[in-house]
């Protein structure tokens, strides 16, 4: 039937239109390099008392930071960092939220290091002081690094930052607290890691850092709206056929033929001194539960309360 092919026409076009969306939308990506959005700046532990250095050079496309690990602390760093609460050269409106994502990729070159420190320090409403560095909640995630002339991206699961052990113990904590408050990101920074030689240069190379994040409540509203547009089709579909010529005079003639074996039982009902279950075999009624539905669909009323008022 014509509107039949028409709806289903209208289904298709519908549903590559929900295809495009889901999938523009479906997910979420953020870059903080390249481009000149966030602040980059040097990292060393020089702010915390340590004596490594790091020489930093950047253009558009590039991050090159030359570190040189020379302290004699537990953990010395040199690296590069990116400042989340600076964009386009003025304060951020708020922190950066990385619970919206589940992993970022790296591509990033070092000379020798065999794997570079993945960092971000978010504000810690309980233990984060303003403009005090080592205060803030560090994520740590080690990273292996690229070959150097081959091209591809560092993946990192969001999952993989942990709170490192001599934070906790900085802050007077026996054990980690379960806490991350990765909707709160200030700092986000690549430092030196494994193969780190002491006293001897290194290059990192960060030629661009992006997150990724599956959109879930996008994707449950497209999914609810899926099955809204299915049961509408299937809705408008279900109406058309029983409105159909066809259906609608199949249905009177079921009527119709009704009607007449209720009449039949009417007339016996008044003209007869029979049982309920004899006149409903006699108009061709399966039982007399089935006869007495039927007769009151057409009359109104029960068998026996029409032999008595009649």
């Amino acid at each position: 039937m014509k509107r039949i092919a028409l709806a289903s026409v209208a289904l298709v076009v519908v549903f590559a239109v929900w295809t495009a969306l889901f999938v523009k939308f479906g997910s979420t990506e953020r870059t903080l390099f390249p481009g000149n959005t966030y602040q980059v700046y040097a990292v060393s532990d020089a702010t915390v008392g340590g004596f490594s250095t790091v020489e930093l050079s950047h253009n558009d496309s590039l991050v090159s930071a030359r570190v040189n690990i020379r302290s004699g602390m537990a953990y010395p760093y040199a690296g590069v960092g990116i400042n989340l609460l600076s964009v386009d050269n003025r304060p951020a409106s708020g922190y950066f939220d990385f619970s919206d994502f589940d992993s970022l990729v790296i591509d990033v070159e070092t000379g020798r290091m065999k794997r570079v420190g993945v960092k971000i320090l978010n504000d810690d409403p309980v233990y984060s002081k303003k403009n005090v560095y080592q205060s803030y909640r560090p994520m740590v995630a080690q990273a292996p690094v690229q070959i150097r002339g081959k091209k591809s991206g560092v993946a990192i699961s969001m999952l993989d930052f942990k709170v490192p052990e001599w934070w906790l113990a900085q802050q007077g904590l026996d054990e980690d607290d379960g806490l991350r408050y990765m909707n709160r990101g200030m700092l986000f920074e690549i430092t030196n890691g494994e193969g780190t030689m002491l006293g001897i240069p290194d290059e990192i190379d960060v030629r661009s850092i992006r997150l990724w994040g599956e959109n879930r409540t996008f994707k449950a509203l497209m999914f609810v709206a899926l099955a809204v547009i299915v049961l509408a089709y299937a809705g408008f579909i279900s109406l058309t056929v029983r409105n159909s010529k066809g259906q609608v005079e199949s249905r009177e003639k079921k009527y119709n033929e009704l009607k007449s074996r209720m009449g039949q039982a009417a007339k016996l009902l008044k003209e007869s001194d029979r049982s309920i279950a004899e006149i409903a075999i006699a108009v061709g009624e399966k039982s007399s539960g089935a006869f007495e539905k039927d007769f009151v669909r057409v009359y109104g009323v029960k068998p026996l309360e029409y032999r008595t008022k009649k």
